[in-house]
């Protein structure tokens, strides 16, 4: 695997940990960041969807990215957050 992707998507996994602008954003923003950071971590999702409700979202959007590869996963990932770091506002350093 690339080592400057793997460092890239660590750097952006961390931000989006403490973005408070991020947190505001809407369900479906919120269930594909969450896709592609499993897909790009775990890789395909389990066959079985979670029994919680208030998961089946995330799982959703998770499962549509099967087969992607992590490199791949971890790319889009930190295109996608850049993106709605235009969209939401960008208030940290």
């Amino acid at each position: 695997m690339d080592e400057s992707i793997e460092g890239a998507f660590k750097q952006v996994a961390e931000f989006v940990q403490t973005w408070e602008e991020g947190k505001k954003a809407p369900p479906d923003v919120l269930a594909q960041t969450y896709a592609l950071f499993k897909q790009a971590t775990t890789g395909d999702a389990p066959a079985e969807a979670p029994a919680e409700e208030s998961k089946k979202a995330k799982y959703e959007a998770w499962l549509a990215n099967k087969g992607m590869t992590k490199e791949k996963a971890m790319s889009e990932y930190i295109k996608f957050i850049e993106e709605k770091k235009k969209e939401f506002g960008f208030g940290g350093a």
